[in-house]
């Protein structure tokens, strides 16, 4: 079997945006009876991760029969039973209307702006109990449901299929005003009465067989769904995306793509069926891995995993960037090096800004962050040094296959961008709420917790009325050292006036609960 070296997940330095050279890739298909990972390798970056498991696939694409359970004016939105543990949320602007407005749209197969929107009140779109049919746009975030479009989208290889709205759009990454003319006649040459199309970016070039192909696969899709809607009573399921492994194959190998792993033999007929059919000039070579390791281990793709979901990436020059998410956003904060400072000031501060811009584009993909994205780069006084980081930055994140929208520096340093949202992200998908410090990020000081011990300790000897002879206290080892070194005098005064001897032992953990235990009563405290 043949491996490829072992790379480690060390970011490129970037004092300029590096070329456009187009860099060989591979996908990595990683499956198992509870999940399925996979990882797309440019040169010796992993710039995507995606993981999906078995009993819990993602909700982004499904389509559903919707019932309006409420209708919310103050919201301009309505709240849809779709079956699922939560409404769905739909916005009056995600109601289709056939007099609203038109207009092109580039690529994207679900979930952003319509190529027609309404502008009427929610109250005159929809009506509490209206059946309506519904697709996903982004998954479940914390407490929030599932958000929902009447824009269906029915992505292709080569096209998306806008299943309401005549628009035919070109995606803006085919620039040349020739090519997008021949496209978009073919699109309106194949199209049903009534569909629209975007011919997405690895369209161009396509032939009119090809695009024939692809968008009377999407209308017969399309037509599937009207029927099962039309035949459907309540809320109910039609219609679910391809699963991550033929999702992976549809929209991440590409012309540069050299070679597609996977782990399950048991898949190679499918998969290689699948590029031949959808990639019939790229053609990767498709490989079976058969080491005793893991694939993701065999091929040093394991510690990417771990580095997604770290809240720092080291960066090359010495400085580091620190990720936080809140429910709101996600801020990306950029720490200088030690070395800056050393020569030219400002010279250096921009080699770390451009780095670091580098640096967060390729994070943002990696690890699949949606929504808001606020990041905090080092402060800098020459404005051609500002401008020369937002034309860098603005470059860097133009390789990403996802929408984002970038905004300008601002005078505090800081810079706002959007990236599109669909699935969840890689830390969604692999991390919890921290049970020590409920997801706060930090955890109850040791000698805070101490002294709060104390205070409990002598409420419960003073309600047992000086009848113990022995009280324990369980607690984090950072805790007990602290009541038996620094507080072993307050200790050892509670035992002088109730009579009483304390027992401290430790437990392992970091914090949160101390137990108390007098004479087999047991009672448990908080901190």
């Amino acid at each position: 079997m043949s491996t490829m070296a072992d790379s480690s997940p060390e970011i490129a330095p970037a004092g300029q945006a590096a070329p456009r050279k187009a860099q060989p890739e591979t996908l990595f298909i990683q499956s198992s009876a509870e999940e399925t990972r996979v990882a797309l390798q440019a040169g010796s970056q992993v710039v995507e991760l995606q993981v999906e498991r078995t009993t819990g696939r993602g909700l982004s694409g499904n389509l559903y029969f919707g019932r309006v359970q409420r209708v919310i004016a103050s919201m301009d939105a309505a709240f849809v039973d779709i079956g699922l543990d939560r409404a769905a949320l739909l916005h009056a602007s995600d109601v289709w209307a056939p007099d609203a407005p038109g207009r092109e749209d580039d690529d994207e197969p679900v979930g952003e702006t319509p190529l027609r929107r309404s502008f009427r009140p929610i109250g005159e779109l929809l009506q509490q109990g209206q059946g309506i049919l519904v697709q996903v746009v982004r998954e479940p975030v914390a407490k929030k449901g599932p958000r929902v479009t009447t824009y269906v989208s029915l992505p292709g290889r080569n096209a998306v299929l806008l299943a309401r709205g005549p628009q035919v759009g070109v995606s803006k990454m085919i620039d040349d005003p020739a090519e997008r003319a021949r496209l978009q006649a073919i699109a309106r040459k194949y199209l049903p009465p009534g569909c629209g199309a975007i011919v997405r970016t690895v369209g161009e070039g396509a032939t009119e067989a090809e695009l024939a192909e692809d968008i009377g696969f999407l209308a017969r899709q399309w037509a599937d769904i009207r029927t099962r809607f039309e035949a459907a009573t309540g809320p109910s399921f039609l219609f679910d995306d391809l699963d991550l492994v033929l999702r992976a194959l549809r929209d991440m190998v590409g012309p540069q793509t050299q070679a597609v792993w996977i782990s399950d033999p048991g898949d190679y007929d499918r998969v290689a069926t699948f590029v031949r059919r959808f990639h019939p000039d790229a053609r990767p070579e498709v490989k079976v891995h058969q080491g005793s390791l893991p694939l993701f281990v065999t091929f040093g793709l394991d510690r990417w995993v771990r580095q997604a979901t770290e809240p720092k990436v080291h960066l090359p020059s010495g400085g580091e960037l620190v990720v936080q998410r809140t429910e709101a956003m996600t801020v990306i904060d950029v720490n200088s090096a030690k070395q800056v400072g050393a020569g030219a000031l400002d010279d250096a501060v921009l080699a770390l800004n451009s780095e670091a811009a580098t640096a967060i584009a390729h994070q943002l993909r990696l690890r699949n962050v949606g929504g808001l994205v606020i990041v905090d780069f080092v402060d800098m006084k020459r404005a051609e040094d500002k401008r020369t980081l937002e034309r860098v930055f603005a470059d860097e994140l133009a390789r990403d296959r996802a929408r984002v929208r970038v905004g300008k520096l601002s005078e505090f340093g800081t810079v706002q961008l959007t990236r599109k949202r669909v699935r969840e992200s890689l830390a969604d998908r692999l991390t919890e709420a921290c049970p020590t410090c409920h997801a706060r990020g930090f955890v109850r000081s040791s000698s805070d917790l101490a002294i709060e011990t104390l205070g409990r300790l002598r409420t419960a000897l003073g309600a047992t009325g000086g009848q113990t002879a022995v009280i324990t206290v369980q607690a984090p080892a950072r805790v007990a050292a602290i009541l038996g070194d620094q507080l072993a005098g307050s200790v050892k005064a509670l035992e002088k006036q109730f009579g009483v001897r304390v027992e401290l032992c430790e437990r392992s953990g970091h914090g949160g609960e101390i137990a108390l235990q007098t004479g087999g009563d047991h009672g448990s405290v908080r901190g």
